[in-house]
């Protein structure tokens, strides 16, 4: 049985979740990995993103599963909730942004604390698509990600939901993780083992994890 199945990367970088991508797609799920929110050709601003999408898949089958990762996550809750019939199911992974550190200095705090707790090839991967995308379209995202509240968006949601935290993510807190999945309904899942960048070089366990939500 063939499911549908989009993804939505972080910001502005997308080729570190192709993989994962690719295994769901190995496995007979129709899995497409879209364009990162600010890269180029992609809009840089979460709300505006998320709701070009509902537009889009307003016009096909309603989707059986609908992925974000970090700041993805904000733009496919805008998008779940925009489009309610059109999703049946909302798994936001690693999902911006905490409370705690909603200001541009404390995010980059965090973001720098993270960056030194994933694997050193994954800076290597994500560069060329940091100076493609440049300063400007990364501060958009940024500025964006700031204003965009999943606490407040998923009041509306009627999807199912599934909030994935990964056991050392430093950028997203285990309490909103959790906060989000209890306030709304949803199931919470932790990925020992696994940082803020999961599903990075984890393709098998990503493909387990999503089987196992859509069965």
């Amino acid at each position: 049985m063939v499911t549908r199945v989009l993804i939505i990367p972080g910001a502005v970088v997308r080729s570190y979740v192709q993989p994962a991508a690719d295994a769901l797609c190995d496995r007979g799920v129709e899995a497409r990995l879209l364009a990162a929110p600010g890269e180029p050709g992609a809009q840089p601003d979460l709300r505006s993103y998320g709701k070009e999408l509902a537009r889009q898949i307003s016009r096909t089958d309603p989707l059986e599963l609908l992925i974000g990762l970090s700041v993805g996550a904000q733009a496919a809750a805008v998008a779940a909730t925009t489009a309610p019939s059109m999703v049946r199911h909302l798994m936001l992974i690693s999902p911006t942004v905490d409370p705690q550190v909603r200001t541009v200095p404390r995010l980059l705090g965090r973001w720098l604390a993270g960056g030194r707790l994933e694997q050193p090839g994954l800076f290597l991967e994500q560069s060329p698509e940091w100076r493609r995308a440049g300063p400007q379209r990364l501060s958009q995202v940024v500025r964006s990600a700031l204003r965009v509240r999943i606490e407040d968006i998923l009041g509306t949601l009627r999807a199912r939901l599934t909030v994935v935290h990964a056991e050392h993510d430093v950028i997203t807190s285990h309490c909103y993780a959790a906060e989000l999945a209890a306030d709304h309904g949803g199931e919470l899942i932790i990925v020992p083992d696994a940082t803020h960048s999961w599903p990075y070089a984890d393709a098998d366990r990503f493909a387990d994890t999503v089987q196992n939500l859509l069965a």
